[in-house]
């Protein structure tokens, strides 16, 4: 019965949350350029979620350009107040990568890296050029490195958690987004991460105290409110949960997973007419319906 509660949890743990900004970047032409003491050279793309900070700090420094080159380097605004948020129920405008794009980015990167190895952000921007990739490991790799030389970032610790979470390395993963936590501020996103990640370790009262935190900053979380419900029908707080993904339904009518689980849920409670029910909608929604479900 468990199993068939925790049904793609793994997608809420690791997602899709490495920047978009960085598929909208790769799709720019990729040059050096030097500084104004043309004593360093920078990558000349739009900047990463981990090089923000590095690109504020430069801002004060560019008097001589021109506005147009401004613009390019100003960091990208969050959407809808949100902090580069990427949960399914509310995706970020999709962006088309360019893997070619990246590829050609990482050996300028690597050039950066050997002459100053001491650059967080660096290893932090190709850590994320490896991860739109899918080569996770060598992401991991480059987000430690980064986290070595500065531990107090916040962004590097979210970014190896997604990492480390495709790896199915979810302890770690955990570990990671509670890092990032304690280092604040607190986000919706790493709560719902976090919530996610306990209740595929198993810890599902945790998975439950972590669901609530993260609808406290977002009430209306389609999402949020789906692992909330998820991990209250796994304890058999049946009622509950059900009272919650009636809640989802009202959000999203057309949100399958819930229906599934709502089906499950109305079966345990012995309302065995509307678990028929919400199963075939699931399946009329293209949700696969375990055959154990309808027996």
């Amino acid at each position: 019965m468990k199993r068939l509660f925790l049904i793609a949890l793994l997608s809420m743990v690791c997602g899709s949350g490495h920047n978009p900004a960085l598929g909208q970047e790769a799709a720019k032409d990729t040059s050096i350029q030097k500084d104004e003491n043309g004593s360093k050279e920078t990558v000349s793309s739009a900047p990463s979620a981990a090089s923000k900070e590095s690109t504020a700090s430069k801002a004060s420094a560019t008097d001589k350009e021109s506005p147009a080159t401004k613009d390019a380097n100003a960091a990208p605004k969050p959407s809808n107040g949100s902090q580069n948020l990427i949960i399914e129920e509310e995706p970020l405008a999709s962006v088309v990568q360019d893997n070619a794009a990246i590829e050609k980015k990482i050996p300028l990167l690597d050039q950066l890296i050997a002459r100053d190895g001491k650059d967080d952000k660096l290893y932090a921007e190709r850590g994320e050029c490896y991860a739109r990739l899918g080569k996770d490991e060598n992401a991991v790799n480059d987000f430690t490195k980064a986290i070595a030389i500065n531990p107090h970032f916040q962004e590097f610790y979210r970014l190896r958690g997604l990492s480390l979470a495709k790896l199915n390395r979810i302890k770690d993963a955990v570990a990671d987004y509670t890092q990032a936590l304690q280092l604040g501020p607190p986000s919706y996103e790493l709560y719902v991460r976090r919530a996610a990640g306990k209740g595929l370790l198993g810890d599902h009262q945790s998975a439950i105290d972590d669901a609530k935190e993260a609808l406290k900053l977002k009430p209306d979380s389609v999402e949020g409110l789906v692992v909330l419900a998820n991990h209250e029908a796994v304890l058999g707080k049946m009622q509950d949960a059900l009272t919650n993904l009636n809640k989802v339904l009202e959000l999203d009518m057309k949100k399958g997973d819930a229906y599934l689980l709502r089906g499950f849920v109305n079966k345990a409670l012995g309302n065995l007419k509307a678990s028929e029910a919400d199963l075939k909608m699931a399946a009329d929604l293209g949700v696969k319906v375990p055959d154990t479900a309808t027996k």
